[in-house]
């Protein structure tokens, strides 16, 4: 509060968040998506590889979770009609923080019947480039020492295809034995159990993601890379899911979403086998969440944005901790 008082910077960037958020809020909202508020105290959490914040519920006598996404959540909207949803949600995951993490962090989720994830790419770029314009900065910011050119329309690649420009590695034919002598050359630690997906994945955040300061749209990820996402339409080891990555950092994860309830149960199950997650960090199966799949859900677009992130890019600071 004494940095607040004295400090002019600290105070626009207060304002500076407040106008970006105002900015995605009038966007979504030009578009008929309807704004919701769903549980942060869950049965049972879900929605991304996180280690949850555990509590107790004393009246009822049951452990509860703060939610690690508001995704399932999100989607029951979807099945129950509302067909465009959004909510700038607060998440918590019981992680380490350092320069781009926090345990607790705003994430605006949005989804879309009858959209896929080409879809959610275009609705992406939209709500980013329209948020600095509401800031006044122009398509070109400055942060962390970088320049950086939002214009549109932003570069695309197929996530193999980003490994071998900005890692000069043609991964395409090599099988998991293969990726793993590769990863001990370049002192990338796997598991020694790993998935040849789970490994790509691996080699992609330690060798690609610092060349991707400009913005970056990478799509068509392994399959292990989510339990949540659409199998490709012609490809069946890969998913219909991108991320966005500006300055070097992830800023939104989207998909084409999984709206079978049989697979979805099947990708529950594999994914403790090959998940992103650590162990203590995969998701458990919402037996709930298949129930309302089974009720039926429309092919639909999601995509959720690190709105901490954004907000660093956009105003130029540079940890998370100072736009909290």
């Amino acid at each position: 509060y004494v940095d607040l008082a004295l400090n002019d910077r600290v105070r626009d960037v207060f304002r500076q968040r407040s106008m970006m958020i105002q900015s995605i809020r009038a966007f979504l909202q030009s578009l008929r998506y309807l704004e919701v508020e769903t549980p942060t105290l869950q049965p049972i959490y879900g929605g991304a590889n996180a280690r949850p914040f555990v509590t107790h519920h004393h009246a009822h006598g049951m452990e509860l979770f703060l939610r690690i996404s508001n995704e399932l959540y999100l989607k029951r909207c979807i099945i129950g009609g509302l067909e465009r949803v959004y909510e700038f949600a607060r998440d918590f995951r019981n992680e380490g923080v350092d320069k781009t993490h926090s345990p607790e962090f705003t994430l605006l989720e949005f989804y879309e019947a009858y959209a896929d994830y080409y879809v959610m790419m275009s609705r992406v770029e939209e709500i980013v480039v329209g948020a600095a314009e509401a800031l006044g900065t122009g398509p070109t910011i400055e942060w962390d020492g970088k320049s950086i050119n939002l214009a549109r329309p932003w570069k695309r690649l197929r996530f193999h295809e980003a490994i071998d420009l900005y890692a000069d590695l043609d991964v395409s034919s090599l099988d998991p034995g293969e990726l793993k002598r590769l990863c001990d050359q370049k002192s990338i630690e796997v598991p020694p159990d790993g998935s040849r997906g789970q490994i790509l994945i691996e080699l992609f955040e330690q060798l690609v993601v610092s060349h991707l300061v400009d913005p970056h749209i990478i799509y068509d990820y392994p399959l292990e890379s989510s339990p949540l996402c659409r199998k490709h339409r012609t490809h069946p080891e890969l998913i219909e899911q991108f991320e966005v990555y500006i300055g070097g950092m992830e800023v939104c994860n989207a998909y084409s979403e999984l709206v079978d309830p049989d697979q979805q149960r099947e990708a529950f199950e594999q994914q403790a086998g090959f998940g992103r997650g650590k162990a203590e960090e995969v998701q458990p199966i919402d037996e709930d969440f298949l129930y309302a799949l089974e009720s039926g859900m429309p092919p639909t677009g999601g995509a959720g944005i690190g709105i901490d992130r954004l907000a660093m890019l956009l105003t130029n600071s540079n940890t998370i901790k100072d736009v909290l």
